[in-house]
């Protein structure tokens, strides 16, 4: 990618802490303008290739096409030079660090010190992060226009997507919103310490990645490492109705945290945004809202349905007031929001008999108990019908947190499809609260499940279909317009 500002390889080795290996033949350009993470791009002479390697790629195995292409310098890590004869590129420059994804992350943190930024905005959590973060760019953008606004793409929010995002940085640019994600441990470390925000927020903690993190208090310590990288003027932002994140809160600040919530559950910290109500609107098929803030009361409709999701725009819209944007413009500006693909979005015309309801972006115990209450609250009158695949990373606590859902879940669903490795503890927890097995169908591919599925009488019904990414369970509604 072409980046705004030059860097030179002085630059690229104090923030790297990496070292010249081979520095071509004196005629190689020493100031670059373009950073390339993926050899298939094109090079230009004053292009760097950084060789980045992860759990199914190694991008030094492209080193040699990256220079063929043009590349003038590439940056490796020092295993690399035990494996390669680096005297055949006489005429290139190379750059030997321990890990070049931490220099990646390196280059971007000195790059985004380059930018006088009215606010730097990064969002974490176990569940809401890229809508809350599209409905921050959605009200910023509104306000201030869309070239002053750069995000993260997609859910690219990790040690890669988040330095990539960063280098897409331009002199228009006023704000930057990034979601911070993590499978590992130190990541929301690492990444908010590469941005350095003005603005934290943490939208909820729940029970995701428990192989890496193993129970809800170390996911906790992990969301709330971001805290460590904000300034004492900086802004902290989080759910006051989340038990396990409450706790934490009295430990920033006073005078720069926010919160916001319903108010029905009493962990300590009252909602600085406050949803008085939320009523489905059946006109337009979205929300009526009552909020109050400051002693002051806003109505609005908004364009969706789920508590959940209420909860994500109550911090979008905290996070565009600490930039300026009071909640009726940011409310006005949401009015006719559309949800990210995968989230809750609601799919009706499709069919006479049922609403299919698209959630297939992820699936945890939390994200999977809020979109059965959504379904159970604003759909009480229709059959209940549930499409739903393995909830992953889980680690040790996989087969009880399957079991645990399974006894849920019999009191929402009339049918339920299943696909996945752990429908023996979905089983378990169904059949030990008197669900029908007739009611349960177990499928393998897409074929088989809309084999099972035209077969059901689903006059009168909805349709949740919600897994993990691995499960790709939007596949079985293809041409339906659930992708």
């Amino acid at each position: 990618m072409k980046i705004e500002y030059n860097l030179t390889i002085d630059e690229i080795l104090n923030s790297t802490g990496g070292r010249t290996v081979i520095a071509g033949d004196g005629t190689n350009p020493l100031v670059f303008n373009e950073i390339i993470t993926d050899s298939r791009e094109d090079f230009s002479d004053n292009s760097i290739f950084i060789a980045l390697k992860g759990k199914n790629f190694n991008g030094e195995d492209f080193v040699d096409a990256a220079f063929k292409k043009g590349a003038s310098c590439a940056i490796v890590s020092w295993n690399f030079l035990e494996v390669c004869d680096i005297s055949v590129y006489p005429r290139k420059i190379m750059i030997a660090v321990e890990d070049a994804v931490s220099a990646l992350g390196s280059i971007a943190e000195m790059y985004l010190r380059r930018f006088d930024l009215k606010k730097k905005i990064a969002i974490t959590g176990s569940c809401g992060k890229t809508t809350t973060k599209e409905m921050v760019y959605r009200i910023i953008s509104a306000k201030y226009g869309k070239e002053e606004i750069l995000k993260n793409n997609y859910n690219y929010n990790n040690l890669i997507g988040v330095p990539k995002a960063i280098l897409n940085l331009n002199n228009k640019h006023e704000y930057i919103v990034l979601e911070i994600g993590t499978n590992k441990k130190g990541e929301i470390r690492k990444l908010s310490g590469i941005i350095s925000p003005d603005v934290g927020a943490i939208t909820n903690i729940g029970k995701s990645h428990l192989a890496e993190f193993k129970d809800i208090k170390g996911v906790l310590k992990e969301k709330s490492d971001l805290t460590l990288s904000l300034k004492d003027d900086s802004y902290l932002i989080i759910n006051a109705d989340d038990e396990t994140l409450s706790k934490t809160y009295n430990k920033f600040s006073e005078t720069n945290r926010l919160s916001f919530g319903f108010g029905l559950k009493h962990y300590g910290v009252i909602p600085d945004i406050l949803c008085e109500s939320a009523e489905v609107n059946k006109k337009t098929g979205g929300t009526n809202l009552r909020l109050s803030f400051k002693g002051k009361e806003y109505f609005s409709n908004i364009g969706f349905q789920g508590i959940h999701l209420i909860y994500d725009l109550l911090c979008a819209l905290l996070i565009s007031y600490v930039c300026g944007v009071d909640l009726e413009f940011g409310l006005k500006a949401m009015e006719d929001f559309i949800l990210p693909e995968g989230r809750m979005k609601v799919i009706s015309g499709i069919s006479d008999e049922y609403i299919l309801i698209d959630d297939t972006y992820n699936s945890s115990p939390d994200s999977l108990r809020a979109a059965l209450n959504f379904v159970k609250t604003y759909y009480a009158d229709k059959k209940k019908i549930l499409v739903l695949g393995d909830m992953l990373e889980l680690g040790d606590s996989s087969d009880i947190e399957h079991v645990n859902i399974g006894r849920e879940i019999a009191d929402y669903a009339d049918y339920i499809f299943y696909k996945g490795d752990y429908i023996d503890s979905i089983r378990r927890g169904l059949f030990e609260v008197g669900f029908d097995d007739n009611k349960l169908y177990l499928f393998r591919d897409k074929e088989i499940f809309r084999e099972k599925f035209q077969k059901l009488d689903k006059r009168n019904s909805v349709v949740l279909v919600k897994g993990s990414r691995e499960m790709k369970l939007e596949e079985c509604f293809e041409g339906e317009k659930i992708c």
